[in-house]
């Protein structure tokens, strides 16, 4: 099994990976959750925020969106802070999966870890940039399209991110099989999806980058979810 079960202790304690006095299986029961926990939050925020427009949108039309969708972007900014969350504490649980079956390489795994904190740092970023025109649409006016644009480069940057996590972690996955190969291949996919929106959303500002991107996103969310199912499937239940 994939995961380490806890040291009885005198007075019928347990004793955990790092000498806590506490169940490790409820803690990465918890992590499991906490993947799902961010794909629903970020699809409240993605419902909220509606269908953007296309970076080469008329001025008038991109400024209306800020208008019209104002207090969902905002939304979903604080949405996304909070889901991040429960990401982290998820992927400390993927984490100790693929350093067990990494062995003391760690290369992969560092390699998601880094692409994880890159692209859940850029995609906050662009939600910021949204939440903060939101807030000042009447002071930026028609340059409201140049700081939309602004969004989506670091929408597209925070997909080569998302997608050197991706590709790292199941390429791990279909190398140990740490994870169903069908999950691992849907990562993949997801991954490449991710990278194609990062190519295309740097090099032009019509809808193409967007449309890979959401792709990437619904390959992501799934892939969490089945990752999810896994952690939760593999922990053994708590001992009272």
């Amino acid at each position: 099994m994939w995961y380490e079960r806890a040291t009885p202790i005198a007075g019928g304690g347990r004793l955990g990976h790092w000498g806590v006095g506490m169940n490790d299986s409820k803690w990465a029961r918890y992590a499991a959750i906490g993947g799902v926990a961010f794909v629903v939050l970020n699809i409240i925020g993605a419902i909220l925020s509606g269908s953007p427009p296309s970076g080469n949108d008329s001025a008038t039309k991109i400024a209306n969106y800020y208008v019209d969708k104002g207090d969902g972007l905002k939304a979903a900014l604080w949405l996304g802070g909070l889901a991040s969350v429960g990401l982290l504490w998820w992927f400390g649980s993927l984490w100790r999966r693929m350093s067990r079956a990494e062995g003391a390489a760690h290369r992969l795994s560092v390699i998601s870890l880094l692409g994880l904190g890159l692209g859940g740092a850029l995609f906050l970023a662009s939600a910021a940039v949204n939440a903060a025109i939101a807030m000042r649409t009447a002071d930026v006016g028609e340059g409201a399209r140049v700081f939309y644009t602004l969004s989506l480069v670091l929408l597209a940057g925070a997909g080569f991110g998302l997608g050197i996590h991706l590709l790292a972690t199941n390429i791990l996955g279909l190398r140990s099989k740490m994870l169903p190969s069908w999950l691992s291949w849907l990562g993949v996919v997801a991954g490449l999806a991710f990278v194609l929106a990062g190519v295309l959303g740097s090099a032009t500002d019509d809808a193409s980058g967007l449309t890979a991107g959401f792709i990437g996103f619904i390959g992501w969310s799934v892939w969490i979810l089945g990752v999810s199912a896994v952690l939760w499937r593999d922990t053994p239940e708590s001992a009272n």
